[in-house]
């Protein structure tokens, strides 16, 4: 009998060599276990029940492997769409990389490496004139904080997660900061109107106004905590990135796997008989398998059959937690307009564009190409336009505000998560009373039916958060199997 016990005490490994003689890998049609999704969490738990000896089959509705981890290897500089920096204290992640020879890396920045031109209400702005600028709304020592630093050293400021276990954001002690941001901001912090305005500018979610503190708070928590740990381990950097691109990590776990993932596989239906589970696509197959692990996301999800039907709770959770939303407008640079008109390459900006940045991942730090990024509440006018209408725009917004970036760049590729069917968005975030509602819920299995994502992570967030739920729900699969 394995209890949950035994996996804190021996480690998953451990865990896993009991089963080792339990199945004998084989062409069969019916798996053992079907993994549906291979983002980072599906494979992760394919490897792992591989690993056990099962019979693991992975699916994937995109045309490639990777999920959310995505480089851009056609745009000059490789730069990452999602997914970019591994922290140092990404100890699954890490392992898992280094066991497929993979080499880490110092990063390449996806932002800038100078500093930005800020454009606000209209004016430019230099960092070194913001301290004493009349639109900055801040005083005191604050004034010194830039514009882009605002959301997180102002929301990180005596953050009450910070020291606490990284689990504790979902226990009661803290469903009374499961409010507004922006009224966390306003009530506990005592920040004017303005500065939660600028502080919105780059928040990943939707807007300050419908993020639950919780989320925000929690992000901080985690970055507070791994940079912790990174120092305390100082011969490590507190960052990396794969050699050749991240997204050789998941392009190397699918290869290690014995089944072949199978690509184009847009599932529409789970049935579960009790023996089996039937998952159907809409190309007219079907897999059968007597465990299946569901890394959809939410959005998504939320479309899909299941029968029976989801208990209430989760059926409630799926529908109604959202994705954050960004798009992304990648150019390439056509002439240094920078120094026809003397300012810094990249614009922060409160307008339409948001952050426009100039990459300077060639050889050398040399130019490589430029990015508009656009998220949260400013990224939904982009659901009305097609990819063409999105670059165009955004070009013509650019100019707007900054006349000798005209005839400067050109348009290459528009990438954007909530714009791809099988993603949904970015990253989960939490809406105001979410946490309370759902959080307890989002980790339970339905009959044979297991699902995992960064959206069901406990601890950590992002990638590694990705690795993390993999990591448990390949145990929650042995313990149904065993």
């Amino acid at each position: 009998m394995i209890n949950r016990r035994s996996i804190v005490s021996g480690g998953l490994a451990s865990v896993l060599t009991t089963f080792s003689n339990k199945s004998v890998r084989s062409h069969r049609k019916k798996y053992d276990v079907l993994v549906i999704g291979a983002g980072l969490s599906g494979l992760n738990s394919a490897l792992l029940l591989e690993e056990s000896g099962l019979n693991v089959k992975v699916i994937e509705g995109r045309g490639r492997v990777g999920g959310r981890v995505y480089t851009l290897m056609n745009i000059p500089g490789k730069p990452e769409a999602a997914g970019e920096l591994i922290g140092g204290n990404y100890a699954r992640m890490i392992d898992r990389a280094q066991s497929l020879d993979l080499n880490l890396v110092l990063p390449k920045s996806l932002g800038p490496n100078r500093e930005w031109v800020y454009r606000i209400k209209d004016t430019n702005i230099l960092s070194s004139d913001w301290p004493s600028h009349v639109l900055n709304p801040l005083s005191g020592d604050d004034r010194n904080i830039l514009p882009h630093q605002l959301l997180f050293s102002l929301s990180h400021r005596n953050n009450p997660l910070s020291g606490k276990a990284l689990d504790d954001w979902i226990s009661p002690e803290f469903q009374k900061y499961d409010i507004p941001h922006s009224q966390y901001l306003k009530n506990y912090l005592g920040l004017n109107q303005d500065t939660i305005n600028l502080m919105n500018v780059v928040i990943h979610t939707d807007h300050i106004n419908n993020t639950s503190a919780i989320h925000e708070l929690r992000r901080y928590a985690v970055a507070e905590f791994n940079k912790s740990a990174t120092l305390a381990n100082s011969d490590k950097p507190s960052s990396m990135q794969i050699n050749g691109g991240n997204s050789l990590l998941p392009i190397s776990m699918a290869e290690s796997l014995y089944n072949k993932v199978e690509l184009n596989k847009t599932v529409y239906s789970f049935e579960d008989r009790g023996a089996s589970v039937y998952v159907h696509c809409t190309d007219g197959s079907f897999f059968e398998a007597s465990q299946v692990v569901c890394s959809i996301p939410y959005p998504v999800l939320k479309r899909v059959k299941f029968t029976p039907r989801l208990p209430i709770k989760l059926y409630d959770a799926i529908h109604e937690i959202d994705y954050g939303i960004s798009i992304q407008v990648h150019f390439l640079v056509k002439s240094e307009f920078w120094l026809r008109d003397g300012l810094p390459q990249s614009i922060w900006t409160d307008g339409p564009v948001e952050r426009f940045a100039v990459l300077n991942r060639g050889d050398n730090n040399e130019v490589s190409s430029a990015i508009a990024f656009i998220n949260g509440n400013e990224a939904y006018k982009y659901d009305f336009m097609n990819d063409k209408e999105v670059a165009q725009y955004t070009l013509q917004e650019l100019i707007k505000i900054r006349p000798t970036i005209k005839d400067s760049l050109e348009p290459i590729l528009v990438q954007s998560c909530h714009r791809e069917f099988h993603g949904g968005g970015d990253w989960v975030f939490w809406r105001p009373g979410q946490v309370k509602k759902y959080a307890s819920n989002m980790r339970e299995k339905h009959g044979n039916i297991h699902f995992c994502g960064e959206h069901t992570a406990l601890l950590e967030r992002g990638m590694e958060g990705a690795f993390e739920s993999g990591e448990r729900v390949a145990f929650d699969v042995l313990e149904a199997m065993g």
